[in-house]
């Protein structure tokens, strides 16, 4: 209607409100990725952060294991905090006030 291309008018309107809920997803992946290095750490034998929480829970090491689940919660409030400003980003539906 504007004399733009097809492509051009998909990419501006459609995309960027079609992308909403992969975007907010990214916010939950981020703690999931350190959860999945962790199981395949344990199942593969491999020297990452898995084997050192697994023994620092049968230990019962409350520092480390504190240390290991602050990392994640943090990991988990960024992820959820870099998914709100590019939504709000994105989408000019969602404003913050």
């Amino acid at each position: 209607a504007k004399g733009l291309k097809e492509s051009k008018v998909i990419v501006k309107y459609g995309v960027r409100i079609a992308i909403n809920p992969l975007v907010s997803r990214l916010g939950l992946e981020l703690p999931g990725l350190l959860s999945g290095a962790v199981v395949t750490g344990i199942v593969l034998g491999l020297p990452t952060a898995g084997p050192i929480f697994l023994t620092a829970l049968t230990s019962q090491d409350m520092f480390l294991a504190g240390a290991f689940l602050l990392l994640s919660a943090t990991f988990l409030l960024m992820g959820n905090l870099l998914a709100d400003i590019l939504l709000a980003w994105l989408d000019p539906r969602i404003r913050y006030e």
